[in-house]
């Protein structure tokens, strides 16, 4: 293994690989995952934003603020529920919903590919579509 003298992109992306494969040995032991945020870098140095340490089984930032929204939504009558258990079909993947970003306002719904495990950002209009829960009308 050689030592790292300078900081370029392929460098930054390399540094990412080395903490996604070794940090999770060291964490596993204390019970402990993490998340990494966007990095920047300069000549010399790189900075990681949002690094996170979780207890083992705890949710992440977007499935916490799923959580949220769903839960505001069985408040109010005019927001559609959602089923987040349901499987939807999209562009002929299978997807589920997964988390949710406040900030985002044209895509703040994410869904997850079933069969590669990647996640997608979809439109509330479409989340709605895919995941809504429809009343029944009682006559």
């Amino acid at each position: 293994m050689s030592k790292i003298k300078e900081m370029d992109l392929a460098t930054a992306k390399h540094i990412r690989q080395i903490l996604d494969k070794e940090l999770p040995k060291f964490l596993n032991e204390y019970g402990l995952s993490f998340e990494l945020g966007n990095a920047s870098y300069d000549d010399d140095s790189i900075k990681f934003n949002g690094f996170r340490l979780s207890v083992e089984g705890g949710l992440s930032i977007t499935e916490k603020a799923l959580k949220r929204e769903l839960e505001g939504r069985e408040q109010y009558d005019f927001l559609m529920s959602l089923d987040q258990t349901k499987i939807a079909n999209m562009n002929s993947m299978k997807v589920k919903l997964v988390g949710f970003k406040p900030k985002a306002r044209k895509r703040p719904f994410i869904v997850q590919d079933q069969d590669t495990s990647q996640e997608y950002i979809i439109s509330e209009k479409n989340c709605e579509k895919l995941f809504g829960i429809k009343e029944s009308v009682q006559s």
